[in-house]
């Protein structure tokens, strides 16, 4: 995997708040890979592509805790990290 982007559906106010959906990642040989979510939302950027002969060798995701009683997204973000 070389980068991503994430199909992020925004705040619904009174309604049921999902966030993060889908995810889409590249290959360094071009290749999409569809994750198969939710159809909900927008698709952001793809993230900077990792440096040619480099991928993906980590990740660091933001959740959203617990809201005991309101409405719960859970995944918000994500941030792949390149191996060096």
């Amino acid at each position: 995997l070389t980068s991503f982007r994430l199909r992020v559906e925004a705040p619904r106010g009174l309604w049921d708040d999902t966030a993060a959906n889908d995810l889409e990642a590249a290959c360094s040989d071009g290749q999409v890979l569809a994750g198969g979510g939710g159809p909900r939302g927008a698709w952001g950027n793809w993230s900077l592509p990792c440096p040619r002969g480099r991928g993906v060798c980590g990740l660091r995701t933001r959740l959203e805790p617990p809201q005991r009683g309101s409405d719960d997204t859970a995944l918000n973000s994500a941030q792949l990290f390149c191996c060096a």
